[in-house]
């Protein structure tokens, strides 16, 4: 038989399998001996030979049982050819069916134990998906929430203290007011000072916030490592062969340009994965000083887009310019029928 790994399984020890088998033959060689109707106890030795050993041991020790009656009777009688002639044909029949009932019943014990490594394998993936697909939902959820805190919260709270400071500003260009007026301007200009440090206090905990939902790859690593981890995650499982490159001197970024950088490499790769038919994809990261940038290059067979900043339909790619505009970036999508895509995302420093 066989293990879950695929291992040969000895079944029970063979020694004590012997020892039983052969305490069997020595009672029945006597049996028969004795009385030769006695040989229709292999109809419950033979099977039990394959209990208790493989499979080549076993048919040799049918092979064994199935001859005693032919010697018994040759040595009771003294006639080895007569003997040979009446039980040979009877031991050969035995033999031959016993092999092959015995070897199927192996083949099924196989099959099953086969089956059940397997059935225990899809269980695993299973779950191994499962817990994937969960965490994949969560990272989601969170990209989703920080990017709704930094456009809807942040934004506004930014456009707050601009319109508060352009308040102030109109205030100081008032002069020559009665001394009510003034008195009244002067506490406008305080509650307007309150709002903007309130507007800045709530914009520093929204920055907070989006902090705290970055993506779990950044977490841990710097923007270079995750890049680098995900290009060599995105040649597992397939035959694309991918390489990472970083040009200049990393620096830590602001959160949101790390997360528009991190998230355009993997939606490159993984429309690279999905549709591309490449053999071979390289992502760059590349920083100068007045920008960074993330290239993901591919060999596949392209898109055919008229121009380098033409747009392909599916909602990824849209959502990446988007959040790249967000940031005063860029995105560039350069590509040909047949002679692969070039994605460049650009962002100022």
């Amino acid at each position: 038989m066989r293990t879950a790994n695929g291992a040969a399984d000895d079944g029970p020890p063979v020694r004590s399998g012997l020892l039983y088998l052969g305490v069997q033959l020595a009672l029945f060689t006597v049996a028969v001996a004795l009385a030769p109707a006695a040989s229709i106890a292999l109809v419950m030795i033979l099977p039990q030979t394959y209990w208790t050993l493989r499979t080549l041991l076993a048919t040799a020790a049918v092979v064994v049982f199935a001859l005693v009656p032919l010697f018994a009777e040759a040595f009771r009688t003294g006639a080895t050819g007569r003997s040979l002639a009446n039980q040979g044909p009877t031991s050969l029949v035995i033999i031959a069916f016993a092999v092959l009932c015995g070897t199927w019943v192996h083949r099924i014990i196989d099959q099953s134990s086969e089956r059940a490594a397997l059935v225990e394998e899809l269980a695993s993936t299973r779950s191994e998906l499962a817990e994937a697909s969960q965490q994949a939902g969560a990272a989601a959820e969170r990209e989703r929430l920080a990017s709704e805190i930094h456009d809807a919260v942040a934004q506004g709270l930014s456009s707050i203290v601009m319109l508060v400071q352009a308040t102030g500003s109109t205030l100081d260009r008032l002069t020559e007011l009665p001394a009510s007026q003034e008195e009244t301007v002067d506490r406008a200009r305080s509650q307007l000072d309150l709002v903007a440090r309130t507007a800045r206090e709530s914009l520093a905990e929204a920055g907070a916030l989006v902090e705290a939902l970055r993506p779990a790859a950044l977490d841990t690593d710097s923007l270079s490592e995750a890049l680098r981890r995900l290009t060599a995650r995105t040649a597992e499982g397939t035959g694309l062969d991918t390489s990472f490159a970083l040009h200049g001197a990393p620096e830590a970024l602001p959160v949101a340009v790390e997360v528009v950088l991190l998230r355009a490499a993997q939606e490159a790769l993984a429309n690279v994965r999905k549709h591309a038919q490449a053999t071979a994809a390289h992502v760059t990261l590349s920083y100068t000083e007045a920008s960074v940038s993330v290239r993901v290059e591919d060999d596949g067979k392209g898109l055919g887009l008229p121009s380098a900043t033409a747009s392909p339909g599916g909602y990824g790619l849209a959502a990446m310019s988007r959040r790249v505009e967000q940031v005063g970036g860029s995105r560039q999508l350069r590509s040909a029928p047949g002679t692969g895509t070039i994605l460049q995302v650009e962002v100022p420093r």
